[in-house]
């Protein structure tokens, strides 16, 4: 059975091209290298806590509207074949256009636009639990 990992997004390049801030100076703001904030734009290093703080800071906004988990879901999905998703489609009398969806889908549209009966007949038809696809590790029943 397949076990899933979560990628941590980072919004800092959104949000700092929003303020006009630039790497440079977010990074003097923060008190870390420009190569550092870099690589978390780019999700090739995860922040301390501190730096997080710091950096909610300067760019005014709470923590977890800057770095988020991406669903599992979109990761899971980014490796499937148009032919894999007809299929899922088949098996969990879901259309198509709702199966692909879920590869761009944000935890928000994910509750709003799928009922929890469709999600376990398509994570049944991948052959995988409900919750190792849609549901974050700190919402599972241990």
């Amino acid at each position: 059975m397949p076990r899933f990992s979560k990628k941590l997004v980072s919004r800092i390049k959104e949000l700092r091209d929003d303020l006009d801030i630039s790497q440079q100076e977010l990074a003097k703001s923060v008190g870390v290298s420009r190569q550092t904030i870099y690589y978390l734009e780019r999700g090739l290093s995860n922040p301390s806590l501190t730096l997080s703080l710091e950096i909610s800071k300067i760019l005014n906004k709470p923590v977890e509207e800057i770095f988020y988990f991406e669903p599992e879901i979109r990761e899971f999905m980014k490796n499937k074949t148009l032919e894999e998703l007809d299929d899922v489609s088949e098996a969990s009398g879901i259309e198509f256009d709702r199966i692909v969806k879920l590869r761009e889908i944000t935890d928000d549209q994910l509750a709003k636009l799928y009922t929890t009966e469709e999600l376990t007949r398509i994570a049944e038809a991948f052959g995988v639990k409900f919750e190792d696809l849609f549901l974050k590790d700190e919402d599972k029943i241990i």
